[in-house]
């Protein structure tokens, strides 16, 4: 059930896109994959991951920033952001069939997915699932990739699926059990006027 929304008026569609999506400082270099079928399925077996960082968005007439928490946990996820455009603190947490938004003062936005809340509170149609994956270097699954490459160490540089076009900057090497995974930096996702931009200071695995 989608809350009317002409009492959220004034949380501004910049603020809105902040919360759902979302230079890097690499510690450590990443090694070469050996494979990148093994790569992506290594990485897209990660349900349990946090990063912390900064995102800024840049839509025509307005552009802004936030810090940004994000967690997730298999199909459970939180956003934690501060400081978007004035509005303080904004809270998301999600699952399956249900989405809460949480800002100080202010009773829960809730509805029944991400996508959902975007369009009813902006009237765009962002891709909130696929940001999941690309965030983590790799394409969502079960939708076609129109156009990929990749760097000498095999890493993806460049990505175009449901007509965004994504960019990585650079990766940092995140140790998860026996292993360390590369994982993007800095990650720029654009749509026509849309602009993302995600700088990942610190990922952390369970």
């Amino acid at each position: 059930m989608i809350v009317p929304q002409h009492k959220f008026a004034r949380i501004s569609p910049l603020a809105i896109l902040l919360f759902v999506l979302i230079s890097g400082c690499a510690h450590r270099l990443p090694q070469p994959i050996d494979d990148w079928p093994s790569h992506e399925a290594r990485v897209q077996k990660v349900s349990h991951w946090q990063i912390t960082g900064k995102l800024g968005v840049r839509i025509p007439d307005e552009n802004g920033s936030a810090n940004l928490r994000w967690q997730n946990n298999k199909r459970h996820y939180s956003l934690d952001l501060s400081g978007p455009l004035g509005q303080g603190r904004l809270l998301i947490s999600g699952k399956p069939g249900r989405v809460t938004l949480q800002q100080p003062g202010e009773a829960p936005l809730t509805a029944d997915s991400a996508e959902t809340l975007i369009y009813q509170t902006t009237g765009w149609t962002l891709p909130v699932m696929q940001l999941a994956y690309w965030v983590r270097g790799v394409p969502a699954p079960h939708q076609p990739v129109v156009r990929m490459e990749q760097n000498e160490a095999g890493l993806l540089t460049q990505l175009e699926q449901a007509g965004w076009q994504i960019q990585y900057q650079n990766y940092q090497s995140v140790p998860t059990g026996t292993y360390s995974l590369p994982l993007p930096g800095r990650v720029t996702a654009t749509y026509g006027d849309i602009r993302l931009t995600l700088i990942i200071r610190q990922w952390q695995l369970d």
